[in-house]
């Protein structure tokens, strides 16, 4: 089967709808349903449900899905190589990203990058820590920025420690006047990101039984900060979260001065392509300048 086949299997089975990926790849839905069809003959089952609400892999399709995307991702790497023996560099890297590193890194890391290796498409895929990591082993990205600890699939490279600070509202003040006790963490109403908080946050908690609060469901750290400045809560965030949220609040170190370890990740045993080897080598480059402070 053709590459071009493989292809727009990947893109209906992202878009869940073969016009969609019809259209994404620039070709007519007649001719992808003809496609599929010839697909699923040769392999003699289908991969696809299709229905008025679009087209969903088959249990067997998704099954495959994983080989397909792999061939796909060899072939890109094989031109790769080609355009690096002509002394060029070229081709797609997926990376997928959480939120802090959308905000504060990857901006300057991506101009940066460009700026050096412009045939090469950087593609972002943004979500929560266990998001990222699943769509990682799926294959759906080539590198991904994590959280440690996380899955042993993964090999991954130690970027930077942030430390995790207790933000209180600006009238507050610890017992001992510097940083906050675990016993003063458990008298406090503490509210979370509910987008999906770091896994040193969640150990934390666990490990000192401490309970946020049942009363509210906010996905954006700006929106807790706004409580926090109008002395309804407390929370508990890494630093680096906080470089770019100002407001009339407090920030202590807690007692245990504990750290989240943020990492780049990639499924063991891949063979990164050359434009994902260079995206390291500049992810590396700006933390190594930048970021000596965590």
């Amino acid at each position: 089967m053709s590459l071009s086949t493989y292809q727009l299997v990947v893109a209906i089975a992202e878009y869940g709808n073969m016009t969609r990926a019809a259209e994404s790849l620039h070709i007519t839905p007649s001719a992808a349903s003809h496609a599929i069809s010839a697909l699923e003959d040769s392999f003699g089952f289908p991969i696809f449900h299709r229905g008025r609400s679009g087209a969903t892999l088959t249990p067997l399709g998704q099954s495959l899905l994983p080989r397909i995307r792999t061939i796909l991702s060899e072939e890109a790497h094989l031109q790769e190589e080609i355009s690096k023996i002509h002394g060029l560099y070229d081709g797609t890297v997926h990376i997928g990203v959480f939120n802090t590193v959308c905000t504060h890194w990857l901006p300057s890391i991506l101009r940066s990058f460009q700026t050096k290796y412009p045939n090469i498409q950087v593609r972002i895929f943004q979500d929560s820590y266990t998001a990222i990591e699943e769509k990682l082993l799926e294959s759906a990205l080539d590198l991904s920025f994590l959280s440690l600890p996380t899955s042993d699939k993964f090999s991954t490279i130690t970027l930077a420690h942030d430390r995790l600070v207790c933000i209180t509202p600006s009238d507050y003040t610890p017992s001992n006047g510097s940083y906050v006790s675990n016993e003063e963490l458990h008298s406090m109403n503490l509210i979370l990101c509910e987008r999906g908080y770091d896994r040193t946050i969640q150990q934390f908690l666990s490990d000192h039984n401490l309970k946020t609060s049942p009363l509210h469901y906010l996905t954006l750290e700006s929106s807790i900060i706004a409580l926090i400045e109008g002395g309804m809560a407390c929370s508990i965030m890494p630093e680096l979260v906080l470089r770019k949220l100002p407001g009339d609040y407090k920030v202590y170190p807690l007692q245990d001065n504990i750290y989240r370890t943020i990492a780049l990740g990639f499924l063991k045993g891949q063979t990164l392509s050359p434009a994902c080897e260079k995206m390291i080598e500049e992810i590396r480059s700006y933390v190594d300048e930048h970021l000596t402070f965590l």
